[in-house]
């Protein structure tokens, strides 16, 4: 559930708040509850529903968070070199640790793509459980 301040309301138990495109998550009911920060908001609703279901992904889903956002800045940074750098085996490094970026990122992007869709099926069968 959306505020009207802008941050969401989950379970009745977790509120995250969006600060400069960072998802903070706390815990509204646990005061030692440690912080958590994701770079999507997508990623903070999945961890909280496999965090609902005690289940052990939500380690996971802390690391491929983190692991995407790590893989931006540095397919950004070798963008950046491969651009300024004139030396042709120097380019050619750059480029090889660019596409190994690449194929890193798109690999963590599918595996918390997959969580999010298991996360989506615990959602719709919580519900249907709770209709009946």
């Amino acid at each position: 559930m959306r505020n009207d301040d802008g941050s969401y309301h989950l379970f009745g138990q977790y509120r995250i708040i969006e600060t400069n495109g960072e998802y903070t998550l706390t815990h509204e009911l646990d005061d030692s509850y440690p912080k958590k920060f994701f770079s999507s908001l997508k990623h903070a609703v999945t961890y909280c529903v496999f965090e609902q279901q005690k289940s052990k992904e939500v380690k996971r889903i802390e690391e491929l968070d983190m692991l995407i956002s790590s893989y931006d800045v540095a397919i950004a940074q070798h963008k950046k070199l491969v651009e300024k750098t004139a030396s042709f085996d120097d380019k050619s490094i750059y480029l090889a640790k660019l596409n190994e970026e690449k194929l890193k990122k798109t690999r963590a992007v599918r595996e918390i793509a997959d969580l999010v869709a298991l996360s989506k099926y615990y959602q719709e069968k919580r519900y249907k459980e709770n209709q009946v």
